[in-house]
C-alpha cells in the first residue's frame, strides 16, 4: 500500500514525536541522548532549521521546528533520524528498525496553539514522573524558557514570547 504524501507549507512550525521501534527505549542513557543532540545540531547546520523546543525522554523525542522553503520537514527529520539510528546500531550491535515507522507532525499555527504545544512538550518529563519541574529535566528546552540557560550553542531558537527572539 502507498503511503499518502506528506503536505509541508514552508515558514509554518510543526510538532514532530519520533517513538522508539516497539516503544523501546532507545534514548536510555545520557550518552546516547547527547548522541541524538549531536545529531540534530549537525543537521541543523546542513539544512538552517529553526528549532524552537525539544525534549528527548527514553523512548521518544518531541520537536517543535521550522524549516525553511529549501527542506522540509521530511528531509530534514530523515537525516536526523538515520544519523541517529546508525550510530545506535554501531553502539549497540542492533539490527532492525530503530525508530516505529514514521514520524508524526502536526502543523502548530497560532500563538495560542503555539503555547500550548510547547507546554506539551515540555511537561513530558513531569508527566513520566522523571522531575517535578520542567526546567529541572536536562534533555529539554524547557530550562531555556524558564531559566534563560543556554540549552546547547545556536541549537534553540527563541519563540519570540516575550518579545524577544534571536539564537541561543
Amino acid at each position: 500500500m502507498i503511503r499518502p504524501r506528506r503536505f509541508y507549507y514552508a515558514k509554518s512550525i510543526y510538532h514532530v514525536i519520533a517513538r522508539g521501534n516497539n516503544r523501546q527505549k532507545i534514548l536510555k542513557y545520557p550518552t546516547d541522548k547527547q548522541s541524538f543532540l549531536n545529531s540534530l545540531t549537525k543537521y541543523k547546520g546542513l539544512f538552517s532549521f529553526r528549532l524552537y523546543a525539544f525534549v528527548i525522554m527514553d523512548n521518544h523525542i518531541h520537536l517543535m521546528i521550522e524549516a525553511d522553503e529549501h527542506f522540509n520537514i521530511s528531509k530534514v527529520m530523515q537525516r536526523i533520524l538515520l544519523s541517529y539510528s546508525a550510530k545506535y546500531r554501531r553502539k549497540y550491535k542492533y539490527v532492525g528498525h530503530v525508530w516505529q515507522g514514521r514520524f508524526v507532525s502536526f502543523n502548530v499555527s497560532g500563538d495560542h496553539y503555539v503555547e500550548e504545544c510547547l507546554q506539551y512538550i515540555h511537561r513530558n518529563p513531569v508527566k513520566a514522573g522523571i522531575v517535578d519541574v520542567e526546567a529541572d529535566y536536562r534533555w529539554s528546552s524547557a530550562r531555556f524558557y524558564v531559566k534563560r540557560k543556554v540549552v546547547s550553542d545556536g541549537l534553540l531558537y527563541d519563540l519570540d514570547l516575550d518579545g524577544s527572539e534571536g539564537h541561543f
